[in-house]
């Protein structure tokens, strides 16, 4: 989205508001299904990103995460997620509210202001639905002017990214830095610190060759 090396786009509404831009960083990027197609990136930390991915790829953590926690609390509370929305923009941050309702009163609800890698995170654990406020997709949303050419897929089978999960016969250097990513968090979260350090210096000198090649 950044070089229009794999996929172009445009913003939306160019008079309404500027492109944020940024070095290279994580970013969570959010499709609109209104039959817009818009997309939304929201540039987040890198351990939410992590811990997003490992959500989505249902990869086990050695300990609770935080996510885990505020999961258990709210259900001890007598809550259920109900969904997360994404609300606004002030300068460059965006905003999130979590909506919860009262198990067995769904006309009972409350709601917090959470950052949107934390609110998003939350909504995939619990398979709710993400909104986004349409004035604020509208703003700035992202238009897909020359997507990626992708090969036909076969069939599925029914599991979720079970092509993925496929080799292609080619080298996957995303994948490299994912699984040094993984392996330093599980060493942190394990209290193994000694081993998070090496994976951190080898996440460094990967990322360093990455960025001269």
């Amino acid at each position: 989205m950044r070089d229009g090396r794999h996929l172009r786009c445009v913003q939306n509404n160019p008079q309404g508001g500027h492109v944020l831009d940024y070095a290279p960083h994580p970013a969570i990027v959010l499709k609109m299904e209104d039959g817009t197609g818009l997309l939304l990136p929201i540039i987040v930390l890198e351990m939410p990103s992590v811990l997003l991915m490992a959500a989505v790829r249902n990869v086990q953590i050695a300990r609770p995460t935080l996510y885990n926690v505020i999961i258990e609390m709210i259900d001890k509370m007598g809550y259920a997620v109900k969904l997360v929305r994404v609300t606004k923009r002030e300068h460059e941050a965006y905003f999130a509210e979590l909506y919860l309702t009262k198990l067995g009163n769904e006309a009972e609800f409350i709601s917090f202001d959470l950052r949107p890698s934390d609110a998003i995170n939350i909504a995939v654990r619990c398979k709710v639905p993400i909104q986004v406020n349409k004035s604020l997709a509208h703003t700035d949303g992202m238009r897909v002017i020359e997507p990626v050419k992708l090969a036909p897929l076969p069939a599925s089978d029914g599991l979720l990214f079970s092509e993925l999960d496929r080799p292609s016969g080619h080298p996957c250097i995303e994948t490299k830095e994912f699984n040094i990513l993984s392996n330093m968090f599980a060493a942190a979260n394990e209290e193994r610190f000694t081993d998070a350090a090496e994976w951190r210096d080898k996440l460094k000198q990967f990322r360093s060759k990455k960025k001269s090649t």
